[in-house]
């Protein structure tokens, strides 16, 4: 399967790098699952900002949401990422988040050739560098461990997925307690080594192939 891009508007790539280191990790694994197909651990539709709307929901000692939609083809598309302190979203987030949607849409139909009224000023748009935990804010070696991690993790969630297996019978196959496979489900990437996946994905049956691509120097 070909993997989305993800395409970062406003100032959402900046406010997502201004959460805390465990609330990124969170939130660049579940953007990593999205990239590949899957829903994330945790996210409900949001209608009242647009057609297609998600809003992920990140839990840790503070709450945190990234609002994105995935409905185009060419791209993921993350437009408000921000803490939540209060039990309703504030009306500046969701007033901000509606704005960026709608500045999206009249871009896109620019695009194809359909023009919309509209009085905004022109969106700003940034591309992914391709790994989205250096895009949030990690430094480059840690991005790459972390990409390796969640991917190997992704392949662990879809073949326990694939076999229909509930956390009791994965724990007996894994030889791991029934929370660590929870942990797993969760995404929690920052409580498994690579080592740690590797063997399994050995238990389950899976081999691992290791691909090296060199980057152009930055």
């Amino acid at each position: 399967m070909i993997e989305k891009a993800i395409l970062w508007l406003g100032s959402a790539r900046h406010d997502l790098q201004a959460f805390p280191p465990d609330a990124r990790r969170l939130a660049g694994f579940q953007l990593r699952q999205i990239q590949q197909g899957l829903k994330p651990a945790d996210w409900k539709p949001m209608a009242t900002i647009g057609p297609g709307v998600c809003e992920m929901r990140i839990h840790t000692a503070v709450e945190h949401r990234v609002c994105y939609v995935v409905k185009f083809a060419e791209a993921i598309y993350v437009f408000h990422a921000f803490e939540k302190r209060t039990r309703k979203t504030s009306k500046r987030d969701v007033e901000l988040a509606r704005q960026r949607y709608q500045q999206l849409m009249a871009q896109r139909s620019a695009v194809h050739g359909v023009r919309r009224e509209s009085g905004s000023m022109k969106l700003k748009i940034t591309p992914s560098t391709g790994n989205v935990f250096r895009d949030i804010g990690f430094r480059r070696e840690e991005a790459e461990h972390l990409l390796v991690r969640a991917d190997l993790m992704i392949q662990v969630q879809k073949l326990i997925a694939s076999r229909g297996l509930k956390q009791k019978p994965a724990a007996k196959i894994l030889g791991v307690t029934q929370p660590r496979v929870s942990d797993l489900l969760r995404g929690r990437i920052d409580l498994f080594s690579t080592d740690a996946l590797i063997d399994i994905l050995a238990r389950l049956g899976a081999q691992v192939r290791l691909k090296v691509k060199v980057l152009p120097a930055a």
